[in-house]
């Protein structure tokens, strides 16, 4: 689960495999949602898939994006219920000044329980540790699938069915996250961040990561007054 707060953003059209949460906590902006221009929102909860942007330049927002298979992103797949997104409808009071925790309290509030888990099946739980593990190696699904001694054709099934996500989906993902990780909390660079994540180079993170964000890396971390990954714990302070 990665959250920041983004100020006076322009986001390009753009989709992805998690769920976001955006909440503006100043001024409503405008957004196109699966082609539908909605004006003047609080903040919305988009679904897997949805392509949506930003018009959001006078304001600032908390931002979640809440993978698919842990306990939270069930819970929003199960509040979507198959809808495109749905609004937040009022702008929250700011009343906390450490803004990591307003963060953490503001989405329990959104999905009660937050920080409860679910239960999953031991295979796949397996398969998601193996895969942290490995994110500089080549994982394929046949060799992975034989880990845990399933059938690739079963795994394939399964792991979509536990995480909400097609396996290859969920190692690009788990990647780029990790990329952004290091690049924060150990200094790297994003050249060589990239590589060791399983990217040829960091052209090839640049794309797929404007693909699934519709902004840069160096954009988001720019435009952010911080990054914290709630899972991993991390908060960066960025400069103004």
């Amino acid at each position: 689960m990665i959250s920041f707060l983004a100020r006076h953003s322009v986001v390009d059209v753009h989709y992805h495999q998690c769920f976001q949460v955006v909440v503006s906590l100043r001024n409503a902006f405008d957004s196109i949602i699966d082609g539908i221009a909605h004006q003047g929102l609080a903040g919305f909860i988009v679904n897997q898939h949805i392509t949506h942007s930003c018009q959001a330049q006078d304001t600032e927002a908390l931002v979640y994006f809440i993978d698919s298979e842990s306990h939270q992103g069930w819970q929003l797949k199960n509040l979507l219920d198959g809808k495109p997104f749905i609004p937040i409808d009022t702008i929250p009071l700011v009343t906390d000044t450490n803004m990591a925790r307003f963060a953490e309290s503001l989405l329990n509030q959104l999905l009660p329980g937050f920080f409860s888990q679910r239960p999953i099946d031991d295979r796949i739980r397996e398969t998601l540790t193996y895969i942290d593990c490995r994110l500089d190696d080549r994982l394929e699904l046949d060799e992975v699938a034989g880990r845990v001694f399933l059938s690739a054709e079963r795994f394939r099934h399964l792991f979509a069915q536990e995480t909400g996500i097609p396996f290859s989906q969920y190692v690009l993902w788990k990647r780029i996250k990790q990329v952004i990780f290091q690049v924060l909390q150990h200094g790297l660079s994003m050249s060589t961040a990239s590589i060791q994540n399983g990217f040829t180079d960091q052209a090839h993170f640049t794309r797929i990561f404007r693909r699934t964000f519709g902004v840069s890396a160096k954009q988001l971390l720019k435009n952010s007054r911080y990054v914290q990954f709630l899972t991993p714990y991390v908060e960066v302070a960025l400069p103004s």
